[in-house]
């Protein structure tokens, strides 16, 4: 067969559209498992959450703001707290803020991380080593000028950037100056929040890190969330929170998870413009070296040509070169995307801590194959376009 043939003669140009169309089927095949895996760790993570109402600020216009992208913050968080905890369906209610923060051992670099602030009391966070943060009387009544506890918690990813176990001390700050002259103690490490952040995280009592990061002045915090005590009459509950506060977006678990989604959307869209970009380079390439081949042979099919060989005969023993390259690249994309998706989640785990962000499905290997088939497809129209424009003597004359 010419198709065969031309491969064997050509082997290097024909490896690299192999690797072409490999790299484009692999990455479709990762691109849906990393979204079929994030979206199934959140729900489950949603499910396993103790918490079922999140109330945050609405989202920032930002042609008319300088603030971080996302949500406002909620201002007399405490006093929000404090409000939601008067309706008897609700069992608990707490504010939380987050904040990116630098924080640094000794005099090592500094490190940005990401902060977070939380009430000391409650069962919210297990510590797996050393001891739960200490009620913290800082907040006094609002007037933020009761003593320190100095303690922070850490998660396993922190402790390993900065180096540090419980008993250390460390520098922590909103910017690297302030971090000079704020030291806190590590007194227990825990990774039951980890799932807030994909960065390292260190945890504060709620109100000495409002004053850390200067929230204090408002008593600001990022969100409320809250616990129902039947969690079936959450839709009723959550009604009445917004007709309570409409100044205010107030979620469910699931609903959380879609704007955290959205919040997102540019990195996951920056990762779909990568596949949909060696979709194309690795169509081109199908396709021009089909045109290539066609280009290469003009001898040979206005002979055939001449001595009565039809089009369609001659279509497929030349025009099959690009569905078979494709073929090709569709088994080694797919064979590829399972040890693949092992090394990525290994390493997302490493250094995230997450477990099976990556979740491989039949369907997307079987979706990969179907879109290197199609590439194949594509190619053999082009040839059969351009075989059917040529001309016999029109090819002999040109050699």
């Amino acid at each position: 067969m010419l198709a065969l043939k031309n491969i064997k003669k050509n082997r290097v140009r024909t490896i690299l559209n192999i690797a072409a169309v490999t790299i484009a089927v692999l990455s479709v095949i990762l691109l849906a498992s990393l979204g079929s895996g994030l979206v199934t760790t959140g729900e489950n993570a949603f499910k396993e959450s103790l918490m079922h109402v999140w109330i945050t600020g609405q989202p920032v216009d930002l042609r008319a703001s300088y603030a971080n992208v996302g949500a406002a913050k909620i201002n007399d968080a405490h006093q929000l707290a404090y409000d939601t905890m008067q309706d008897p369906r609700i069992t608990l209610s707490t504010p939380m803020l987050t904040e990116m923060v630098y924080a640094y051992k000794d005099d090592v670099n500094p490190r940005a991380v990401f902060g977070l602030g939380v009430e000391t009391a409650g069962s919210m966070v297990v510590v797996s080593e050393g001891s739960k943060l200490n009620s913290s009387s800082h907040y006094n009544a609002g007037a933020y000028n009761g003593a320190w506890t100095r303690e922070v918690l850490v998660d396993s990813r922190a402790s390993a950037l900065l180096n540090v176990s419980v008993g250390d001390t460390i520098h922590v700050g909103k910017s690297v100056g302030d971090a000079k002259g704020q030291v806190f103690k590590v007194v227990g490490i825990t990774n039951s929040l980890a799932g807030f952040s994909v960065n390292p995280m260190i945890i504060f009592p709620f109100s000495e890190f409002q004053e850390l990061s200067g929230n204090h002045y408002y008593d600001s915090a990022s969100m409320i969330m809250v616990r129902l005590k039947e969690p079936e009459e959450i839709n009723a509950i959550k009604a009445d929170l917004e007709a309570q506060y409409p100044e205010y977006v107030v979620s469910t678990n699931m609903e959380f998870l879609e704007k955290v989604i959205k919040e997102n959307s540019i990195m996951l869209y920056s990762a779909v413009s990568m596949v949909i970009l060696a979709l194309v380079m690795g169509g081109a390439l199908v396709v021009n070296t089909t045109l290539l081949s066609i280009n290469e042979k003009r001898k040979e099919i206005g002979i055939m040509q001449v001595i009565g060989m039809s089009k369609w005969s001659m279509m497929r023993s030349i025009g099959l070169e690009g569905l078979i390259i494709s073929i090709l690249g569709g088994l080694a994309g797919c064979m590829l995307s399972i040890p693949f998706t092992i090394l990525l989640n290994q390493g997302i785990k490493s250094m995230l801590g997450f477990e099976n962000v990556l979740v491989l499905n039949e369907i997307f290997l079987i979706g990969g194959f179907v879109m290197a088939l199609t590439l194949g497809v594509l190619s053999t129209i082009v040839a059969m376009l351009r075989l059917f424009r040529m001309h016999p003597i029109e090819q002999l004359r040109s050699v």
